[in-house]
């Protein structure tokens, strides 16, 4: 905010001066400032304020409050304490009569026309002396910067649209065409106590950035309404200002940076949104004063500005509409709906705009480049924020290029590495961290910079696309590093996993005679797919050659780490530590100088001062739900009520961005990933989002944006039969997902139910109904459903014996049964009569006669034991039935020996006899 000083004033009277009015020096005669609750006023440089000409002013005394800059104030925003400028909604639109503190329309349209002369002799001699270079490779990854220009109060609405959907959407574009995307949204960063002078620098140095980035072509994005916003006094416009950007007197701060960004260089790549006023017929009057200015010299200039802007670039102006929703009882902002059109028109224009600077055909399509692509992205988007890590990042590099690889880790055993080292081998190093800890940040980070000294890397970050769990598809890359023909055979294609294991193991034997180095990265091995084998990491060598380097990473995941330290010789260890509170610091202020932000010091030492800051998570996450905050002055509020500790700080962001979810399927669908075995491949989410009754599934662009919104809470993985699916990518999110909004059991078996229903009636793969169905069935509590699946259901056949078991023993009845059964009255034996003996597919759909089928899974019984035979509770036992008589467990009716043949006993395999399945009643 910029400071205002309200001085005492006396009558005055103004009489008309052309002079004055025409003068180039108008400024230095009357200077421009903000009144919070009267628009604008004039000021001399006295401090006494000839208001407009021939008006008479009263005496009267007035006191300014202390207001600190921020970048709300000069774009025209009142501080939160102010309510209007005076302008009511009766007002709006009518034929007004002149205020006495404002200048006439002829005067004040001679001030317009004077900028307008002055912009316009600039944009002559900008577009002479500039020549674009569009010929300039652009290779690679780049960062494109989107500055966004509007004034502030009144277009609350839209940034947060911008920075919650649009800008989130062209992120994902962007990475698809190697670009990082980076908004410059200055709603709030500029330092509290900076004064006017550096908040206008830091506005325009900051598109002074985007401008040189883009060789005078930034992409940029204008709002306008309503308001013209603040007008700097000359006295806020130091020389240096001036002279680097041709300061032009009586613009507003927004204007200015339409002139510097879009005027002067014709930008082909700015954007202009002007927002149709009929909705302010609808918002409360006392916030009516935010969204209109009444300063005749604001009109003029607002109304010659959005005419320029449609005769000079008619195909970058778009009119919207939009609609009064609320007022956000929070932050006391008005809220507007019916924005979706907005959105839509400035996501197309800029994937446009990015698309004529970065075209696609500038990305290598050659088969390695498109296998490199997500292991590339995954790498610039964890590793460029990686600070504090100097230690580990040595010992990395020196285990990676040195020769002595004693000093480089620290080791399970050193005199083994002694004696590995002395015989021309070398083991592997292994980088341990708890979940959270920064790991693949720090392995992104080291692989950045290895890679700028060596050519000779392989580099897999498993989980950063749907095939890079699988561990064939690692030695599958390894084995083509490795051979220098260059020829890949249909043989080669062909090769089972111990055939390459073998042709891998030649190979580095092979390489261990050669001088060049190789360095070998592999992160996260903990979620590799056949991280639950008993063969998981089996395709790893204990030891390479001593020219050949590699580093794994893991989290403390039991199985990973077991199978790692129980190698011979055991690996090098090196353990990633908790952040130290200086890094805390450097990491949150290089995080949002990327955004042109910056929190004072109260606020950073109040942020890296929690004790949850201490996880690069929690700090990661926390710093993002910063960044989207878009309220200035809550900015410490919000600071201050972030959970310590990293299951609330997730379960804050997920409640707010199931809040702000217009699909309304964003809970639904953490709740189906939740209820899931192993997480859900993209189709079957889209089917189970959309209307379960007709098949249909979620139209792709709901599809789009609800996948958006949850993105950063998901990683990829392989679900069951390595199919690629969408899982959690950390296990806080599985149990904040689970308490806060599956914490009801009838919830949880409604979800359930509805992964049922979908495995039942839609999909297509039987192996996967065989594997998922009868789990939901089971956890929905829909037994009956259960039963039929598995006794009637060809498809059940598909399913491990173990399996059968396991679900058809774990709804049968638990009660024990003494020897000997239980006394008081006949009970009939339990047996399979004539009849159905010799029938089939009782018990299973196979076709195996039902008296050698186990009367709980349907196993293939063809031996039989006393202990096996069927029993049944006093609960569970059939009906009375005459001595003499049997009851048929097929048919549900007693039963009768025929002719002297004795009816077939029911029995239960081994595995359903057994254990704590022996002598237990057999009621499913």
């Amino acid at each position: 905010m910029c400071p205002v000083f309200y001085g005492a004033y006396e009558t005055v009277t103004i009489f008309p001066s052309n002079l004055c009015l025409e003068s180039t020096t108008w400024s230095k005669t009357l200077l421009y400032s903000r009144r919070n609750d009267e628009g604008f006023m004039l000021q001399n440089s006295a401090g006494v304020a000839p208001v407009a000409m021939g008006t008479k002013v009263s005496k009267a005394k007035h006191s300014s409050p202390s207001i600190g800059p921020n970048p709300e104030e000069h774009h025209g925003t009142p501080n939160s304490s102010a309510v209007g400028n005076g302008v009511s909604k009766e007002q709006f639109g009518a034929n007004k009569a002149q205020p006495a503190h404002q200048m006439s329309s002829q005067s004040a349209a001679k001030i317009v026309a004077g900028c307008w002369e002055a912009i316009e002799q600039q944009c002559a001699k900008d577009h002479s002396g500039t020549q674009h270079n569009t010929d300039r490779a652009q290779v690679g990854w780049q960062e494109v910067r989107v500055f966004v220009s509007s004034t502030f109060a009144d277009f609350h609405a839209e940034r947060e649209a911008l920075v919650k959907k649009v800008f989130p959407e062209l992120r994902e574009w962007c990475e698809g065409r190697q670009l990082h995307l980076v908004e410059c949204d200055l709603r709030w960063g500029v330092p509290k106590d900076s004064t006017s002078q550096a908040t206008i620098s830091i506005c325009l140095e900051e598109l002074d950035r985007c401008l040189k980035e883009t060789d005078r072509q930034p992409f940029f994005l204008a709002m306008l309404g309503e308001r013209y916003g603040w007008i700097p006094s000359s006295e806020d416009v130091s020389a240096d200002i001036r002279d680097n950007y041709d300061w032009v007197d009586h613009l507003s701060i927004t204007h200015m940076e339409i002139t510097h960004g879009a005027l002067r260089p014709k930008n082909p790549n700015a954007a202009f949104f002007l927002r149709d006023p009929t909705f302010l017929r609808d918002i409360p009057e006392k916030f009516y004063g935010s969204f209109v200015d009444d300063e005749q010299l604001c009109v003029e200039q607002l109304k010659e500005l959005k005419s320029q802007l449609h005769r000079k670039f008619p195909d970058q102006t778009f009119d919207y509409k939009c609609n009064f929703s609320d007022v956000q009882p929070a932050g006391n902002k008005v809220q507007l709906s019916g924005l979706d059109d907005f959105c839509t028109q400035v996501v197309q224009f800029f994937k446009n705009a990015f698309n004529k600077k970065y075209p696609e055909d500038r990305l290598q399509h050659d088969p390695l480049s498109i296998e490199l692509l997500p292991h590339d992205t995954y790498m610039e988007q964890k590793g460029q924020l990686v600070l504090g890590r100097d230690v580990e990042m040595e010992k990395l590099m020196q285990f990676a290029t040195g020769d002595d690889i004693s000093s480089s880790a620290v080791s399970s055993d050193t005199t083994t590495d002694s004696e590995q080292t002395e015989q021309g081998r070398c083991p592997i190093l292994m980088v341990v961290a708890r979940p959270g800890t920064g790991k693949s940040a720090l392995m992104a980070k080291f692989t950045m910079e290895v890679i700028q000294k060596f050519d000779n890397v392989l580099y897999h970050f498993v989980g950063c696309g749907p095939d890079t769990m699988d561990p064939a598809i690692i030695l599958q890359r390894l084995y083509k590093k490795l051979d220098k023909s260059g020829s890949e055979t249909e043989e080669d294609n062909e090769m089972s996993s111990d055939q390459l294991k073998e042709k891998v193991q030649k190979q580095l034997q092979d390489y261990g005679e050669k001088e060049e180095r190789l360095i070998i990265i592999i992160d996260a091995v903990n979620q590799l797919a056949d991280h639950s084998s008993t063969t998981h990491l089996d395709w790893l060598p204990s030891t390479f050659p001593f020219n050949v380097r590699c580093i794994v990473s893991t989290t403390e995941h039991p199985p990973t780490l077991s199978r790692l330290k129980d190698r011979q010789p055991p690996p090098c260890e090196l353990t990633v530590p908790d952040l130290v509170k200086s890094t805390r610091e450097d990491i949150v202020t290089r995080y949002f100088q990327r955004y042109n932000k910056a929190l004072d010091k109260e606020q950073l030492d109040l942020l890296t001062s929690s004790d949850g800051s201490s996880n690069p998570l929690w700090l990661a996450v926390a710093c993002e739900e910063l960044r989207v905050f878009g309220v200035f002055e809550q900015v410490t509020a919000k600071i201050q009520s972030l959970p310590p500790y990293l299951e609330g700080l997730l379960s804050m962001v997920i409640t707010r961005v199931i809040q702000e979810d217009e699909t309304r399927c964003a809970e639904k669908m953490l709740c189906l990933l939740e209820c899931s075995q192993s997480g859900l491949q993209e189709t079957q989410l889209q089917m189970l989002l959309g209307d379960p009754e007709t098949a249909t599934p979620l139209p792709l662009l709901t599809w789009s944006q609800v996948h958006r919104s949850l993105k950063p809470f998901l990683r990829n993985t392989t679900g069951h039969l390595n199919l690629p699916s969408m899982d959690f990518f950390h296990n806080s999110i599985r149990q904040v997902v689970q308490e806060t909004l599956l914490s009801n059991q009838a919830t949880q078996q409604n979800y359930h139910k509805l992964l049922a229903d979908y495995y039942k009636g839609q999909c297509a793969s039987q192996q996967l109904v065989a594997l998922e169905l009868p789990y939901h069935l089971q956890q929905a509590g829909l037994h009956s459903q259960l039963v039929e699946f598995v006794r009637k259901d060809p498809r059940s056949l598909k399913m491990g014996m173990h399996s059968r078991q396991r679900y058809m023993n774990a709804i049968r009845c638990r009660t024990y049964i003494p020897p000997g059964g239980f006394h008081g009255g006949h009970v009939a034996q339990i047996v399979i009569c004539k009849m159905c003996s010799m029938r089939m597919q009782a018990f299973t759909p196979a076709r195996t006669m039902n008296k050698d089928t186990c009367v709980i899974c349907g196993h293939f019984t063809p031996f039989k034991k006393e202990q096996q035979k069927v029993q049944f509770c006093m609960l569970h036992k059939p009906p009375l039935v005459a001595p003499g008589q049997d009851w048929c467990v097929v048919c549900e009716k007693p039963a009768i020996a025929l002719r002297g043949r004795q009816n077939d006993p029911a029995y239960l395999c081994m595995m359903c006899s057994v254990g704590i399945s022996t002598n237990r009643c057999a009621k499913v």
